[in-house]
This record gives structure tokens, sequence and C-alpha cells, in this order.
């Protein structure tokens, strides 16, 4: 009896075990099945299928346990006990792993992959119907023989990997664009494009409306504003990747924070499934990351196109910058604050003409100004126990970092003065996540007075601080020039029982998540903004088009996003009919970086 328990329980596992390779392959569609099998078969079929034996074989223990378990009850497979309800178990645990993985990157993977797999979780539920109305006959009709029963189990279980083997799309075809060249045009705007992450466009409104943030408020009413959509997942890479394209993460290619390798296959996968305990695989050394560098990205960004036209760019810090790219004007990757005392850090920015002066300008944490600390906490407030390292997360990550890519970004902008300037601030993403706790002590439950005193200002501190440098550069427009602030999402506490579900297989343990939805956020101020006006709905895809008809050029039809005409003047807008060109693929620009180093440092959010 033991043995054939054992045997339902890895039949069954092994059914979920495929499924999530099967998962894996709808996730990265240019993988292959038969060259990458063999790291498929060991890093991913293996060991969800020992796992799953073990989970199966307990919960039968468990149920064998009650007294109330009909031990009468007839099996549809002779030889198999527990068989279809470890089936039961299996495909709804898969089901709900396909579900919550096409929610999760239906913006990241192609269409037919994402419609496919739509067709596969159906069958997967369908499947589940089928062996509940077996177990339904089997309670209702104990002692009737199997008849139908048996064979019906096996087909909805054959279905359940066959299905979805067969509907999974080819790779799609991807033809090499042929380059054409353009001439070099006069800017209509000089644009300056600040990315600051975590301001959340309610927040920002309503903090600016009670006073928290004074700097912001003149600027809400002197320019346009509003909310914006972002995408799922809510990760930095990959959103401002398609704020810096204007095209999904289907097709610029940057999907997450890292790409994987399993061991023993030789591909590189862009995704892992989401609610699937990767974390264990990882700690196990099955799976390996490494950073998303410039190469990852298929599409051209928006420097690439301005160059295109012989209009000269300045890139500070924003996501996928590394190596820098051989820009006409200048870029400083995001890592050059990480690669302190690295040989490597040199080459974190393109040209190195200036990179003593920009290296003269980094801040190290001792050096933050204890005045500015004691700014955003109240020193004089004390705790019985510090319950984190507050000065990692406020100073380390924060303030020197922050402070460091703005005294490089002014000198370089001082230096190139390019029509087109991009800047990303991420410190206001680190203290929300470190500190929003204390700020929100009702939503989280376990903060203490003292530290709610002495923490609870960080975040809206932060906040200001952060406005009042966007107000300067605002104060500084001259004619012709537009600032936009742009947010690719908020925060918002995680509800603790997803906190415990992720810890439960092997997650992070996060308190604090980005926010979906409606959660960015965007200001236009400058010459032809429309003051008061209220942009939307809206979307992070549409800041590339706009960039690109602020500043005089076509806007691409492959672009995902619009022109966010709302945010401007008439005279502007009729005086500058959109034009439009087919796609920016095929220009004819300096060619990108390498793929960059596979051992970079982790980035704030990949820290552990």
């Amino acid at each position: 009896m033991l043995r054939q328990t054992i045997a339902s329980a890895a039949l069954t596992a092994s059914l979920l075990a495929a499924n999530i390779v099967l998962l894996t392959l709808y996730l990265n569609p240019e993988i292959s099945l038969a060259q990458d099998g063999g790291g498929l078969l060991i890093s991913l079929f293996l060991p969800y299928a020992f796992a799953g034996t073990l989970v199966l074989l307990v919960l039968g223990g468990l149920g064998s346990l009650f007294q109330w378990w009909p031990r009468s009850l007839r099996r549809p497979i002779e030889g198999l006990p527990w068989f279809t309800t470890f089936a039961f178990v299996a495909i709804t645990t898969t089901g709900y792993v396909f579900l919550v993985n096409l929610e999760t990157y239906r913006d990241s993977i192609p269409r037919a992959s994402a419609s496919a797999l739509g067709l596969a979780t159906a069958t997967l539920f369908l499947a589940c119907l089928v062996l509940v109305g077996i177990g339904a006959f089997a309670l209702a009709l104990p002692h009737r023989r199997r008849g139908a029963s048996g064979a019906l189990a096996v087909l909805a279980v054959a279905a359940v990997v066959v299905v979805p083997l067969a509907l999974r799309p080819a790779a799609p075809v991807r033809t090499p664009p042929v380059p054409f060249a353009t001439e070099a045009v006069r800017p209509l705007r000089r644009v300056i494009l600040i990315g600051v992450d975590g301001l959340d466009a309610t927040f920002a409104r309503q903090a600016a409306l009670r006073g928290r943030l004074p700097a912001l408020a003149p600027l809400l009413r002197r320019g346009a504003h509003g909310a914006l959509r972002t995408l799922d997942p809510p990760e930095g890479p990959p959103l401002w990747t398609s704020i810096a394209t204007g095209r999904l993460p289907r097709e610029h290619g940057v999907k997450s924070f890292s790409s994987y390798r399993l061991l023993g296959a030789p591909g590189r996968f862009d995704l892992l499934p989401t609610s699937a305990a990767v974390g264990f695989l990882e700690r196990a050394g099955l799976v390996t990351t490494t950073p998303v560098t410039v190469a990852s990205r298929r599409n051209r960004a928006l420097w690439n196109v301005l160059n295109g036209f012989g209009i000269h760019t300045g890139i500070v810090r924003f996501w996928g910058t590394h190596p820098p790219e051989r820009v006409q004007g200048f870029m400083l990757s995001n890592y050059f604050h990480l690669l302190r005392s690295d040989p490597r850090r040199a080459g974190a920015l393109h040209p190195r003409d200036l990179a003593a002066e920009v290296e003269a300008r980094s801040v190290a944490p001792e050096q933050v100004d204890r005045a500015l600390v004691a700014r955003f906490i109240d020193l004089s407030v004390s705790v019985p126990a510090e319950s984190f390292n507050w000065q990692r997360e406020l100073v380390e990550r924060a303030l020197a970092p922050d402070l460091t890519y703005r005294r490089a970004g002014a000198l370089l902008r001082a230096a190139y003065d390019p029509p087109f300037f991009a800047t990303y601030v991420y410190g206001l993403d680190v203290v929300g996540h470190a500190f929003l706790r204390y700020a929100r002590p009702d939503a989280f439950g376990d903060v203490e007075a003292s530290e709610a005193r002495r923490y609870g200002q960080v975040v809206d501190r932060y906040a200001a601080w952060v406005s009042e440098w966007v107000a300067e550069q605002a104060a500084a427009l001259g004619p012709g020039e537009i600032l936009l602030l742009v947010s690719a999402y908020g925060l918002e506490p995680r509800p603790p029982w997803r906190n415990l579900a992720s810890r439960a297989i092997g997650g992070p343990a996060a308190s604090v998540v980005h926010s979906s939805g409606d959660s960015g956020f965007l200001l236009a101020v400058g010459d032809g903004i429309r003051g008061g006006a209220v942009i939307g709905p809206a979307s992070i895809l549409d800041i590339a088009p706009t960039v690109l008809y602020l500043m005089g050029l076509p806007v691409a039809r492959d672009m995902d996003g619009r022109v966010l005409t709302e945010m401007l003047e008439a005279s502007f807008t009729a005086a500058h009919p959109v034009t439009f060109i087919p796609s920016y693929e095929s220009l004819a620009v300096t060619p990108m970086a390498g793929p960059g180093d596979d051992d970079l440092p982790p980035l704030p959010d990949q820290e552990p």
C-alpha cells in the first residue's frame, strides 16, 4: 500500500514538474527544449518532482489520519491509491501558478504565447473539473463499477501536459532591419527628464496640497500633471526601458532585474515562473542570475533615436545603461556608485574625458553631512533597540548615491550642454521600502511609538528634498526648455498574508512593494506646457513618443504609447502637428556597447 501511494505521489508530482517546465518555455519563447532540455530536467523538473512527491505524501498521510475519510471509496485506477486526489492537488496548484504568471507577465511575453498560455490554463482547470466530477461520482455511488472513471482520469491527467505542449507557439522570427540614414535636425525643444520612483500620483498631489511638499505645489499649478499607468510586474529595469523606448517588455527584451541560467542549460532565460519557489533553486545552486546590461535591450532608446538626427544626449544613472553606450554626448551608467574602489569604475562613463572630475564629485557614505541626515531622522528620539541598520538604508543606499549622481550630472551637463538630458533618482524608492512602515504604522501593526517618532517623517522629508532639487531645475528653465518629472510606480504596504506566502515558497520577504495600476506620476513644466492641465489617461509608454514630439521628431508607429498633447498649449500643437514614421529600429546610429560583465555587484533591489 505504501509503495503504491508513493507511486501515485511521484506520478502526479512529475505532472506538476512537467508543467513548471512547460510554463518556463512559455515565458521564454526563444528557448529550445531540444537544446536546453538537460538543464530544464536537472534544475526544474527533478527538484519540483522530488519536492512535490514529499508534499503529496505528507498530505496523504494527514488525510489518512482523519476517521471520517471514506476509506472504502473505490479507486478510479486500480493499484494507485490517492491518484485522483493527488492529481487534483497538483493540477490545481499548477493552474494557479499558470494564472499568476499569465497575469504578471502578460506584457512581457509575445501575444501569441500569452493567448496560448491562457488556453493552457483553461485546460488545467477543465481537467480539475473532470477530476472533481470523478470524485463526486465515486462518493455518490461508492459500490458501482469503475466504468469510464479510470479512462477519464488518465485522459484528464494526460491532457494537462499534452495540450499545453501542443499549444506552445513557435519562437517569434525577428527580421534584421535595413539601416537608413537621416539628416541632422535642430530640436524644437530642449528636454530635461528626471526619474523619481516611489512618487505615487495620489501621494504627490495630497502631500503638496497639505504642505508636506512645499516645493512641488507651485510646480503643479505652473505645469501639467497626472497619473501614469504602470506595467506588471512593476520592476525598475523593464519599466524604465519601456519609458526609454516606448515599447512593451515583450518587444524591448528587458523583463526583470536579472536573467537566469540553469545548471546544465546553455541558454539564457529572461524569466522564471513566479510563485513557484524559485528562490530555493537559487540557494541550491541550480539557478544563477546575471544582471541586466545594455545588451539586454533589443529596441532603440530615446538617446539612440535623437543621436540618429544629430541631437546630443546626456544620460545619468538610467536602468540598463551599463556598460555605457557610445552616445553623442555622455552616459554615466547606473553602476558607477557600486564600483567604488573597483578598476571597472572608469568604464562606467562615456566618454572618459571628464572621468577624474566626475570621480572627484563622488560622495562616499562617510562624507554625507550629519546635518543633512538630521533633516530626515529625529535623532533626539531614542528607541529601545534599533530594528534595522537605518544608516545603510538612508545614507549608504539613498543619500550618498543620489548626491553622487546629482553632482556628476551637473558637471557633465555644464560641460556638454546636451539638448536632451535624462537622470534618475533612486533614493526615494530606497527610503520608501525601508521607512514607509514607520510613516504608516496602522498599516503594519508592529511599529513602536518611539520608532514612529524617530523614523516616521523620513519618506515625506526625502520626497520634499527631491522636490526641492526638481524645483531648482524648473526655476532654471529658459525659453524653449521643458522639464518632465516621471515616476514609474508608487509604493504600498504588502499584505501580511502575501509576505508569509512569499517566505513559504522561497521568495523575498518585503513589507513594502511597488504599486501597480495608475500609481505612476508625470509632471511637465516649461515652454509650451499648459498650466494647470490634468494629464490622462496616460501610461509610462507615452513618455518616449511625447519626448520625440517635443523635440520635433516623428513618432514611430510601432511604439506602444501616444503623444500626450493634452498637456500642451493649443498654439503649440496647432503649429506642430504630430508626424509619424513606421519604425526607428532600422535607424543607422552608433552601435550599442558590448554585453558587459556578468559578475557585476547587485543593484539595490537585488541586495539581500
